[in-house]
Order: structure tokens, then C-alpha cells, then sequence
């Protein structure tokens, strides 16, 4: 039976990451919950899966599952570290790069990895490398990639993505856009600020990103509107091999956490081969914050840069303080302003999220002169 420390088990990914655990309870046992300050549902999760400890970043948020709960409940950066105690397989769905730390710690344990965080391997994964992690993505695309590369490398890879809901919009009215509508997902259930990075395509950006430094290979990318394919490999003896299972994240989480899949009793919608699928070029005037993730490969900074210039401008637009179009104006404009820092350290990435802040600031700004 396999201890799982779950980091982030509030989030989506968190959520259907246990959903797949209790379909197998001779496998696997909670040894720890972790999530930033949602104490209520961490609670609730606590009672069911009676972990060794919990772990809320928010001391406020501890301090009260503390007085509700009889198991340990730890808080910070220490809390975080502790939570490897005990497991033998980490499974990493933190929001931001707030899990880096207790990610370098698990590689340097030999404690498998299953990473949904596209953050900590864009802003990591240079760090990760010298100790050899055993990781294994949770992403649908590079979930997929991954059992492309199992038994031979490709020659070129491609992944893949819905378009999102702005898709069939007529260009001239992607500008009217909202808040609302951005939400509004075809085809996944996710988290907010993947829900917006999808109608912005942003999402492709940083999975180029992600694929470039976790397969050493620069992917292309197409729209597949009904998000079942998820990527595409060329082999040098011509073949081409394609992954697709409904949109349903159980599915790539069960294959990172080493599920057998004839065991599964969950998926219920087989695929249908016969059915047409089509695949549509990405349009730079649709989605210009797309092609942003191949500039930023060429510079080591740039990809960690962008995403955290991304995320913050995200939240802005979830507090509606800037339109759907201005975030993507605002992220292009930022991007030309990337800092000269060498990133060789924990600390030096969150230097420069502090510096990326500060532009963030000053480009919000109707005062900012940049």
C-alpha cells in the first residue's frame, strides 16, 4: 500500500485525485493533506481520509483546523517539508510555486512525483534536474506525451487544445468578452485561472514550456475542439501515434498515481475511433498570448517571468479590475520589460516574482510611463 501526501487537495486536481484513491482503497492511504487556507473542505477530507497531519500554509486557517481536528496540523514552508514524512509518493497540485521547496525535497528523497503544477516545473525544474526526480505529469497533454516516450522517443511531438470558449467567437467581438463568459468552459471543469488561461490560450504557452523542459523537445500545438485527443507523436519509421480518452482528469491522474487501468471502474465513456475529429492551426489574432511560450524558451527567465506576470494579471481580471483583452495587452507589454536576474536558487525565484510584481504594478498603473 502507497502513503500519498496530496499538496493541494482543495484544488480540482485535488479533489478528483482522492475521487480516484477511494476507488482503490487496497492501494493507496492518505499520509497527508495539504491546501493553502479552504480549512472547511480540508476538514471534511480530514474526517474521511484520516491522515497522519495536515498542513494549511494559512496560519489562520491552521489554527482553526487545529481546534477541529485531533490529528496534527502544521502550518508554513516547515509544515510543507514535513508533509514527505512518511510517503511514498507525492502528489503536487499546489497553485503557483508556493510547493517548489517541498518538491526539491522529494526529489532529493527519491519520492516519486505526480505534478499537475505547471509553475514548479516551468520555474524548477533546473533545480529538480541534478537530482534525477521520478516524475510523472498529471497534465492531460503531457500525461500523454509521457506514454508516447515509454517505449521509443519520438522525432516530434504535438499537443493539443480545445480553443476554449472563444473558439467560434467572431473576432471583432472577442473584445466584448467578459468574466462570465471567459468561465465558461466547453469541454473541462477546472480551476479559475486555468479556466482563463484556456480562453486565452495561455494555458498552450506554458505547456510548451512545460513539455520543452520535461521531454527536452519543443512540441507543436493544435486546436482539437472536443479536447479528446490529447497529443501526437512522429516516430522515425514513419508511424504516428495519438492518446485520446474523454476529457475526464481521473483518468491522466489514475495513470500518474500507477493505477492499473482494467482495474477502473470509473471511466464509463469509451472513445469512439470512428468518430471524426478535427485539428485546426492556433490563430495568432485569436490568441496571441500563445506563441509567447516559444519566445520564452530562447531565455532561461523568461518562461518563469511570464508565467508569474501571467498569474498576476489573472487575478485582476478575476477581480474584474481589467478586461479580458487588457490582460492579454498587459501580458504582451510586460513581457518586453523581462529583468536581467540569474535564476540559480530557490530565493532567486522568489526575487523574481517579487521584481515581476513591481512591473505588474507599474503596467496596471495609469501613472506607469513603460
Amino acid at each position: 500500500m502507497r502513503s500519498v501526501a496530496l499538496y493541494g487537495s482543495t484544488g480540482s486536481i485535488g479533489k478528483m485525485t482522492l475521487e480516484v484513491i477511494e476507488q482503490h482503497p487496497t492501494q493507496f492511504r492518505i499520509s497527508a493533506l495539504i491546501a493553502h487556507k479552504s480549512c472547511d473542505t480540508l476538514i471534511d477530507q480530514a474526517l474521511k481520509f484520516k491522515p497522519k497531519m495536515v498542513v494549511l500554509t494559512d496560519p489562520d486557517a491552521a489554527n482553526e483546523a487545529s481546534r477541529r481536528l485531533t490529528c496534527p496540523v502544521l502550518t508554513g514552508k516547515k509544515g510543507l517539508i514535513s508533509a514527505l514524512d512518511g510517503c511514498d509518493l507525492m502528489v503536487q497540485a499546489l497553485a503557483s510555486t508556493i510547493g517548489i521547496e517541498a518538491t526539491l525535497e522529494a526529489a532529493k528523497r527519491k519520492i516519486p512525483i505526480a505534478i499537475a503544477n505547471k509553475e514548479t516545473i516551468i520555474a524548477a525544474h533546473h533545480l529538480l534536474k541534478p537530482f534525477e526526480p521520478i516524475l510523472k505529469p498529471i497534465d492531460s497533454e503531457h500525461n500523454s506525451l509521457f506514454r508516447l516516450f515509454e517505449q521509443q522517443r519520438p522525432c516530434s511531438i504535438t499537443i493539443t487544445g480545445s480553443g476554449g470558449p472563444f473558439l467560434n467567437v467572431p473576432l471583432q467581438d472577442l473584445p466584448k468578452m467578459n468574466l462570465k463568459n471567459a468561465l465558461n468552459h466547453p469541454n473541462w471543469a477546472m480551476g479559475y485561472h486555468n479556466t482563463i488561461n484556456s480562453s486565452t490560450m495561455f494555458n498552450k504557452a506554458l505547456e510548451v514550456m512545460e513539455a520543452f523542459y520535461l521531454f527536452d523537445m519543443v512540441p507543436s500545438a493544435l486546436i482539437e475542439p472536443s479536447s479528446r485527443i490529447h497529443a501526437i507523436a512522429d516516430y522515425d519509421d514513419g508511424m504516428t501515434k495519438m492518446v485520446g480518452y474523454e476529457p475526464d482528469m481521473r483518468i491522466p491522474i489514475a495513470y500518474a498515481l500507477g493505477v492499473s487501468y482494467d482495474s477502473q471502474n470509473l471511466f464509463k465513456k469509451p472513445l469512439r475511433l470512428l468518430e471524426k475529429f478535427e485539428f485546426f492551426p492556433i490563430e495568432a489574432n485569436r490568441y496571441p498570448l500563445f506563441q509567447l511560450g516559444y519566445e520564452a524558451i530562447k531565455n532561461r527567465v523568461a518562461p518563469i517571468y511570464l508565467t508569474f506576470l501571467n498569474e498576476f494579471l489573472v487575478e485582476d481580471f478575476l477581480k474584474e479590475k481589467i478586461s479580458w483583452l487588457e490582460l492579454q495587452q498587459l501580458v504582451i507589454k510586460g513581457f518586453d520589460l523581462l529583468p536581467n536576474i540569474q535564476i540559480d536558487s530557490v530565493e532567486a525565484i522568489e526575487e523574481l516574482k517579487k521584481i515581476t510584481k513591481s512591473i505588474h504594478t507599474c503596467i496596471t498603473s495609469t501613472s506607469c510611463t513603460v
